[in-house]
């Protein structure tokens, strides 16, 4: 044991811009209890880096689960208002992700807001992945500054 040197890994997590053409949103949400008070963020960048439009807000008291859910559905809804032809969504939840590129299946209490992501994404040309929390800080700190100080829209920057 003495000469045991243990394997360490290290991951480099960072946000990356988009390609040119492709809008970035980043999800999040924040909550106080399982269920509890939540909130949803959700920020929007184009392919120069600039910060489109970002939003933290809160919604009905929900799971965490169901929170990331609703955050997706406002980011996405958002992006179809704005008319972006194409999409790249990023959530910090492992298992959104997978229940949307349809590995898993939702659990029953966000049946619903899938239903509605897959019509939006089907609609476009989106492509959705995972980010490390550490990559997430801004839509994260989104999300937690609506949860302690109330509603926050940013945008035209």
């Amino acid at each position: 044991m003495e000469n045991y040197t243990p394997r360490l890994k290290v991951t480099k997590v960072v946000w990356e811009i988009p390609e040119e053409g492709w809008i970035k949103v980043n999800t999040d949400d924040a909550s106080r209890g399982n269920p509890g008070r939540s909130t949803i963020g959700f920020c929007v960048r184009d392919e120069y880096e600039d910060i489109v439009f970002a939003e933290g807000k809160e919604i009905n008291e929900a799971t965490n689960t169901e929170a990331e859910a609703v955050a997706i559905v406002e980011a996405l809804k958002f992006c179809r208002m704005q008319l972006y032809p194409q999409v790249y969504v990023q959530t910090d939840s492992m298992l959104m992700k997978k229940i949307m590129e349809g590995s898993w299946k939702p659990p029953w209490c966000i049946v619903e807001q899938i239903e509605e992501i897959m019509q939006l994404l089907n609609e476009d040309n989106y492509v959705v992945s995972h980010i490390y929390r550490e990559g997430n800080k801004l839509t994260d700190h989104r999300a937690n500054y609506a949860l302690d100080h109330g509603n926050i829209v940013c945008q035209d920057f």
